[in-house]
């Protein structure tokens, strides 16, 4: 972490503030046994003169004499000031402070800087009730936190009422400031390398651009005064604008802030663990933030999303999240945030699936399904339709032990499968992304037999066009003895017809044209006839006889 910066001395701000106010405030001092003006002047007081001009406001005849139980009307601005600590009221994730981990309720002091990682965010509470969001990603230092009064329990009653100095410098990312709205004595200021932020009550934004050091300023509420760093620059901000100080002389001009993005393609519920959504109308870059709670006090996840990207959100737990977003106009000044929460149900994950892979085909007939269980459930659940929603649903089954399941399916045709995990306690994940299959008809049987003209074969069967045909004829059952075998580009075949005579057997199966072979045909029984001249010469001997 970058060493704290030093603190700057704030109090003759409000000193002159207070001394140019019509109605200071006083404090009542009650004086002690002992107590003398002077004295006073060394421990209580700012300066080793103001005993004249509190003598002479509470018409002291002796200022040399002052008695015990005596109250003393005294200006703030005539009292020391007294540091006041900074409370950190919530956090999430990694913050730190000096290199060490700070939890909610931790006090810093001035000096200190308080730094939050990537999907760490805080808040902190200053001594006068405001309230600044730190988000990811963000290194803060508080330069100034006092009020005037001789010791914290008077200074905190004069910050109460307003008499408060603050000093915020950032060195990396952004704040985000709910200032109590309240009589000031000197602004509220936030401080970067290029500006000075100045507010007496309002809600505002303020970020430091990483790349160019300019920094840019957004009210949502009351008027924010934007500064360069040497206050020779500057403009009135008043809600609904924006402006941008860089390293130059060029003034910052106020913006109009850009209405807040549509969020209406945004799902209500996501089912896997990355959060991806688009942002279709989206012509400008938008800033993303996710948080636990609709206040936006906890910030987990902190984004700027190029226009045409997909917003994606990774590693969250199953939950409720609210998600802000606002466009960035050219010079980076952030806009209006449009909020919408969501609930994330990703798990437990569903299974992976194995077998039968997306796309694949079978032939019409029992169907294996298999997957690798998820380790974290004790059963899945299956789903089998005929539709990709699953409207049309064919089967279901619940509480499968295995990883492997044969399913028996209606008919043929195109049928999409998914399936869930199901912890041992009952909580149900969601399904996983649909696979599809298809089951092929079995083939028709072939017919045919003789052709008319006695002297060929003619098989005929039902075929899809653009399919290739394998066909094979046999003198055994078994296609041992195959007698001739063909490709042919339609569902027939017409070849001389074989010799000898007797029983043939023809089958075929189709190939498509992705590959797939489908199985062989129920076989054709054929009868050849024999041919009879051949008997007549074995009996031609005996005719000559």
């Amino acid at each position: 972490m970058r060493r704290p910066l030093r603190a700057i001395a704030c109090l003759p701000a409000l000193v002159a503030v207070l001394a140019a106010a019509a109605a200071e405030p006083t404090l009542e001092i009650r004086v002690s046994p002992g107590d003398t003006l002077i004295g006073l002047s060394q421990r209580v007081f700012n300066g080793p003169r103001a005993w004249r001009e509190i003598a002479r406001l509470n018409r002291l005849p002796d200022p040399n004499r002052i008695y015990p139980g005596q109250v003393l009307r005294v200006p703030a601005r005539l009292l020391r000031s007294s540091a006041l600590p900074v409370r950190v009221t919530s956090t999430v994730g990694e913050v730190r402070a000096g290199g060490v981990a700070v939890a909610t309720g931790t006090e810093l002091a001035e000096g200190q800087a308080l730094e939050t990682a990537e999907k760490s965010s805080a808040v902190i509470e200053l001594a006068d009730g405001s309230r600044v969001r730190v988000p990811p990603t963000t290194l803060a230092e508080i330069v100034a936190s006092r009020s005037a009064g001789p010791d914290a329990a008077t200074a905190q009653q004069t910050a109460n009422d307003g008499w408060f100095t603050g000093v915020l410098r950032m060195v990396r990312g952004s704040v985000e400031v709910l200032a109590r709205k309240m009589r000031r004595s000197a602004p509220l200021e936030v401080n970067t390398p290029t500006a000075v932020v100045g507010v007496r009550g309002t809600h505002y934004r303020v970020t430091l651009d990483a790349e160019t050091t300019a920094t840019r300023s957004e009210v949502l509420d009351g008027r924010v005064r934007l500064d360069a760093a040497d206050r020779r620059i500057g403009t009135d901000l008043e809600a609904g604008f924006g402006a941008a100080v860089a390293a130059s002389a060029v003034a910052p001009q106020p913006t109009r802030l850009l209405p807040p993005p549509d969020l209406a393609q945004m799902p209500e519920r996501f089912e896997r663990p990355l959060v991806r959504f688009a942002l279709p109308t989206e012509k400008a870059t938008v800033r993303v933030q996710v948080a636990v709670d609709p206040e936006f006090d906890k910030v987990v996840d902190d984004q700027r999303v190029i226009a045409g990207s997909d917003v994606r959100i990774a590693g969250l737990p199953d939950a409720r999240w609210y998600l802000r977003a606002r466009r960035l106009d050219d010079q980076g000044i952030e806009g209006y945030d449009a909020v919408r929460p969501f609930v994330l149900k990703a798990r437990p994950e569903p299974p992976a699936v194995n077998t039968p892979r997306p796309g694949a085909k079978q032939s019409l007939g029992p169907v294996d399904l298999e997957w690798s269980p998820n380790l974290e459930a004790a059963t899945a659940r299956l789903q089998v339709a005929r539709d990709e929603a699953f409207q049309d649903l064919v089967l279901q089954r619940d509480d499968l032990g295995a990883n492997r399941e044969r399913i028996e399916l209606p008919g043929a045709g195109t049928y999409w499968w998914r399936l869930a995990s199901t912890r041992a306690d009952g909580d149900r994940g969601p399904f996983g992304d649909p696979q599809r299959f298809e089951l092929r008809p079995l083939p028709e049987p072939p017919k045919g037999g003789v052709a008319a003209d006695g002297k060929s074969l003619s098989i005929a069967w039902g075929g899809r066009p653009g399919d290739t045909q394998h066909v094979e004829l046999a003198r055994d059952a078994a296609f041992k003895e195959i007698v001739l075998q063909a490709d042919l580009d339609q569902p027939e075949w017409t070849l001389p017809l074989p010799s000898p005579g007797g029983t043939y057997y023809f089958r075929y199966r189709s190939i498509e044209p992705d590959g797939f072979v489908g199985p062989y045909s129920t076989p054709l029984v054929i009868e050849v006839p024999r041919a009879w001249w051949p008997f007549l010469l074995l009996l031609a001997p005996l005719l000559l006889l």
